[in-house]
């Protein structure tokens, strides 16, 4: 839990929201959808039953290109041009997404045993510690300004953004593999399309459907059990 609150919360969030002061949103949301990938290299060396397919392979990469094309009208946007340029702002979003990888499968191969709430209030005390006493070194002198809008955000961010998603996700890792689950990051942009559609009546695009299509051939590519009847029939041969 000492390791999760640091490689889970401290750093990917410390990552996150410093590396999006350079790069755009859309940007950014492709650069963390990196995490299936290192979940996938992580749990073939750590988790013993998760071994990378060729499979398995080809289905995150059909992922990724889908959210590629669901995010290319923002990627490509004139308005973002100058703030997509800034490496340092990518590199932190990547660093992010591969301790987020790590601590997946760590939690898959070392914590099934901790009862959930207990393993993110454990994490969520370490990071509140690590991440106020930086910012405390190194935002002093920064004015505060605590609106209504800010506080929501806040309390929003904390409440279903972290407590009740990482919950939810070490749940999930006690009944799945940990790149299953992992492959939540491909599945919320198809969310956020729906509910813009129900919501706001906006219509995806011609490339939010492809990428939306081809997200899901990648999930399902990854999460189709392997043919055991196959193997078994080759060994008894």
């Amino acid at each position: 839990m000492l390791f999760l609150g640091i490689f889970q919360m401290s750093l990917p969030f410390g990552l996150i929201f410093w590396g999006e002061q350079y790069i755009s949103s859309g940007l950014a949301s492709v650069l963390f959808a990196t995490n299936p990938f290192f979940v996938v290299i992580f749990a073939h060396f750590i988790v013993g039953n998760e071994r990378m397919t060729p499979l398995k392979t080809v289905g995150v990469i059909m992922s990724f290109l889908g959210l590629l094309a669901i995010f290319w009208l923002d990627l490509v946007g004139p308005n973002n041009l100058t703030i997509q340029t800034s490496l340092v702002g990518g590199v932190a979003l990547v660093a992010s997404a591969a301790c987020s990888g790590l601590s997946t499968v760590v939690v898959k191969r070392y914590a099934r045993e901790i009862h959930p709430a207990t393993n993110v209030f454990v994490q969520a005390m370490v990071a509140t510690v690590i991440l106020s006493s930086f910012s405390l070194s190194v935002e002093a002198s920064l004015p505060k300004i605590f609106t209504l809008t800010a506080i929501e955000s806040i309390l929003y961010l904390g409440i279903c953004g972290s407590a009740a998603a990482f919950v939810g996700q070490y749940w999930l890792l006690t009944k799945t593999t940990a790149t299953n689950v992992s492959l939540m990051a491909f599945i919320t942009p198809i969310i956020a399309l729906i509910l813009g559609w129900a919501a706001r009546h906006e219509i995806p695009d011609f490339t939010g459907i492809i990428g939306a299509g081809l997200i899901l051939a990648g999930v399902y590519a990854t999460t189709k059990p392997e043919n055991h009847a196959h193997a078994q029939c080759s060994t008894e041969l």
